[in-house]
């Protein structure tokens, strides 16, 4: 997959939250719901977007299917299956001779994804929790492709994320055997029965750390202090995911 088919699909993806985002209201208990401007009886009274309005077919929406969408709201069902992809290129598989097979990389990528669902785990609503495999995506997946493949597993709502990391270059406080560390991670979560993306969520966090007596060499410094800081993103990603989920 390369890096414009992943860079293109995060552009859809975060104009369909835009458009999503620009309703009265969507998932219960959504910021625009909330306050002193809060309409309890034309809330109840706003239809419910049931199903998608995106025409795969030329990627575009009707304006019939704009203002539909615009003046719907979205209900999420009592009992929710979650399915999880991580995204990334994994720019930190380069510490990573042969990672494909890497035992230290595979339990790293599998302690990104138990980070998310140890958050998950605490919203009650979320009663089933989906890996989803690559194999399923295929190597250039689309927005539409995504949605069918969380179909398939009978999902009810996909979580997208991909993470970034590296160190930063130019720190001038740091001393000889100090490293400083930085993560972003991009999320979107969809609902499968409409293709609206409700909550996006971008967060970057530092590490800071020292060589110690288990870093063999700089890499190993460098290479620790990367996955710090993305386990600290994972965890605040996922924080803002349950509160969203629990509203």
């Amino acid at each position: 997959m390369t890096i414009d088919n992943k860079l293109s699909i995060f552009v859809y993806l975060c104009g369909l939250f835009i458009l999503s985002s620009c309703g009265y209201k969507t998932y219960p208990g959504n910021e625009r719901g909330q306050g002193n401007n809060f309409d309890q009886t034309l809330y109840e009274a706003t239809p419910v977007l049931k199903q998608s309005l995106f025409n795969a077919k030329d990627r575009t929406i009707s304006e019939i299917g704009i203002q539909q969408i615009l003046d719907s709201k979205i209900v999420l069902p009592d009992t929710i299956r979650i399915a999880l992809l991580n995204y990334s290129a994994n720019s930190i598989r380069r510490y990573y001779d042969a990672y494909w097979n890497n035992e230290a990389y595979l339990k790293l990528q599998q302690a990104y994804i138990e980070t998310l669902k140890t958050e998950l785990s605490k919203v009650a609503t979320v009663k089933k929790i989906i890996l989803m495999p690559t194999i399923i995506i295929g190597d250039n997946p689309t927005i539409f492709t995504l949605r069918e493949s969380a179909v398939r597993l009978q999902a009810d709502l996909l979580f997208i994320f991909s993470i970034n990391s590296d160190i930063y270059q130019k720190y001038k406080v740091f001393k000889k055997d100090d490293i400083k560390a930085y993560a972003t991670c991009e999320s979107l979560l969809m609902d499968i029965r409409t293709g609206i993306i409700p909550h996006s969520e971008v967060v970057t966090k530092d590490f800071l750390t020292q060589k110690i007596d288990k870093d063999l060499s700089n890499n190993d410094l460098r290479k620790r202090a990367e996955q710090a800081a993305i386990l600290l993103t994972l965890e605040e990603i996922g924080g803002k995911l349950r509160k969203f989920l629990k509203k």
